[in-house]
């Protein structure tokens, strides 16, 4: 299995401003605002999600991995002009990869690490991999650490609730700031 996914999207895809159109549409005796995808997205959509499908098979990568943990879609820009924002490409780019290379969306960060110019040959390199913290802990070493602690509490045999939202990444008063659980009672043995 392989740590990171690495993809290249030939050319620029249409950006947030060409991704989605909106008609109105009559229901009953009101109307109602309808969004559909414009056939440019549709068919970015369709040949670089094939793409990703194969590259996720040669790179042996397991979508499975993504279900409890962020991961980061880093991207490398290179457009064709100088008057494009990045961020405008980022919407059609994850929602493409969707339940391809991730499971939601909902887990995934972007970032842009630069931006270049060349007209000869417009793309953008993507590295998705996951983050290094856990949860509410900086890295995984820091929760195994607290997880191995409370392995010993008296909470942790009914499913610690604190536990379980801590490893969600929710911040709860019960934690310190050095990932002490005030709510920690040794088992008596």
């Amino acid at each position: 299995m392989n740590n990171e996914l690495k993809l290249t999207v030939d050319g620029i895809p249409p950006s947030v401003n060409h991704y989605m159109g909106y008609r109105g549409v009559r229901k009953g005796n009101g109307c109602m605002v309808m969004a559909y995808t414009k056939a440019e997205a549709k068919k970015f959509k369709e040949e670089f999600s094939t793409y990703a499908k194969e590259q996720v098979k040669l790179q042996n990568w397991d979508i499975e991995n993504t279900r409890n943990i962020h991961h980061y879609v880093d991207c490398v820009f290179y457009f064709d002009r100088t008057d494009k924002d990045e961020q405008n490409y980022m919407k059609v780019l994850c929602d493409t990869l969707n339940g391809i290379a991730y499971i939601d969306d909902k887990k995934v960060l972007t970032r842009t690490h630069e931006v270049y110019y060349n007209a000869a040959n417009p793309h953008i390199d993507i590295i998705i991999k996951p983050v290094e913290y856990r949860g509410i802990f900086s890295n995984e070493n820091l929760l195994n650490e607290f997880e191995s602690k409370c392995k010993s509490c008296s909470r942790h045999k009914r499913n610690c609730s604190i536990l379980n939202k801590a490893k969600e990444g929710r911040i709860q008063e019960e934690i310190s700031d050095t990932y002490e659980c005030s709510k920690y009672k040794e088992t008596k043995k």
